[in-house]
């Protein structure tokens, strides 16, 4: 270890080098793992950023509730003229004389699961919502941290990665599933900092791996134009849109 380095306890060096060479040493800046006792696991504390995460789910919750009533069929919906019997009848509080609608006539329309979903949604949004704002006033009283700028600048730096996805969805109608993958994995490798020639070649047999399992085995659907295999002899492309 360098003068530089023992000055600094918050640095740990490890032995085990990935992704470096073998002939380096890897610095990480970040301190040993805390112990974590087994009933805290699951232990739900408000940290900073939790206000803007819950007014963001409430906005969605409303959202869909004002969508609901125009997307989901509500408007066509097929209900018994005298619904309180019908719900009484069902738990046979009532009787009804002549033909009775089935209930699940009822249950497959399509209004009914998303009025489902938003019933413990918006409830649980609002709610969560509610307790959030008053967990963010008690911080601001006893003046502690807020501010979210590390979680939110956390969130836009996972941009990135679906912007690689995206870009991969849409070469794969021009290269192909197996070109593609290969491409992304081999890519992915190197942009996570494993880029010694033992890992970048990892990261293409597992691409390569993904493909024979899901196209080659598994026959997942692919686009049926694809224009590298359209430049193949039709032999060869037949055999390249059937297995890769």
């Amino acid at each position: 270890m360098t003068p530089k380095q023992s000055a600094t306890p918050d640095l740990y060096l490890f032995d085990d080098s990935s992704p470096p060479a073998e002939d380096q040493r890897f610095q990480s800046e970040c301190p040993p793992d805390a112990k974590v006792k087994v009933e805290d696991l699951f232990k739900f504390s408000r940290k900073r950023g939790d206000l803007h995460v819950s007014v963001v789910a409430a906005v969605l919750a409303l959202f869909f509730l004002a969508v609901f009533w125009t997307q989901t069929g509500w408007d066509n919906r097929k209900l018994p003229d005298d619904f309180g019997t019908y719900v009484a009848y069902q738990f046979g509080l009532a009787d009804i004389d002549g033909r009775v609608t089935r209930l699940g006539r009822i249950v497959k329309q399509s209004w009914v699961a998303p009025m489902l979903c938003l019933l413990v949604l918006v409830p649980a949004a609002l709610w969560n919502l509610r307790l959030s704002w008053r967990e963010t006033a008690w911080r601001k009283r006893f003046l502690l941290p807020t501010s979210a700028y590390f979680e939110v600048t956390k969130y836009i730096a996972a941009l990135e990665f679906v912007a690689y996805f995206i870009g991969y969805t849409l070469i794969v109608p021009l290269l192909g599933y197996l070109v593609s993958t290969l491409i992304l994995g081999t890519f992915l490798t190197w942009r996570l900092g494993y880029r010694s020639p033992r890992w970048m070649l990892i990261g293409f047999t597992s691409s390569l791996a993904v493909v024979i399992a899901f196209r080659t085995f598994l026959q997942i659907k692919t686009p049926l134009n694809i224009w590298l295999y359209d430049q193949l002899p039709d032999a060869t492309r037949a055999f390249m849109l059937t297995y890769f």
